[in-house]
């Protein structure tokens, strides 16, 4: 299995490194499937998550891991793939640390425009 690339913003980038001074080792982890979830990853303390055989990992930003969960059907669309991390406007998703305040956590594939409401990062025909 070929390791998908991941990039981060600045903006991602300066987030992670004030949450990882804040709450110590991390991990960022998306689900699958088809809905909006694979674009919200959410960011959690390293060990708060069990990491499976359904899990895979994009890479690392700010020596955080990035992870994605296998679509139900145990499909994982994403192999080989460009993302970006980024940070917008909105609460966390559930129980994730925030990227800031009134911040969260996006991730969208490389080529996609982040301003673009249809942009739902992942999903692939």
């Amino acid at each position: 299995m070929t390791l998908a690339r991941i990039s981060a913003t600045l903006e991602a980038r300066n987030a992670i490194i004030r949450a990882l001074e804040a709450y110590g080792p991390l991990i960022l982890h998306t689900s699958g499937g088809r809905v909006g979830g694979r674009m919200f990853p959410i960011c959690l303390p390293a060990g708060a998550l069990r990491i499976g055989a359904r899990d895979h990992l994009l890479g690392e930003v700010e020596g955080v891991q990035v992870y994605e969960m296998e679509d139900r059907d145990g499909t994982w669309r994403n192999t080989a793939s460009t993302y970006i991390l980024d940070v917008a406007q909105g609460p966390a998703i559930g129980f994730s640390i925030a990227a800031g305040p009134g911040q969260r956590f996006t991730l969208r594939k490389a080529g996609h425009d982040k301003h673009d409401p249809s942009n739902r990062c992942c999903n692939e025909p």
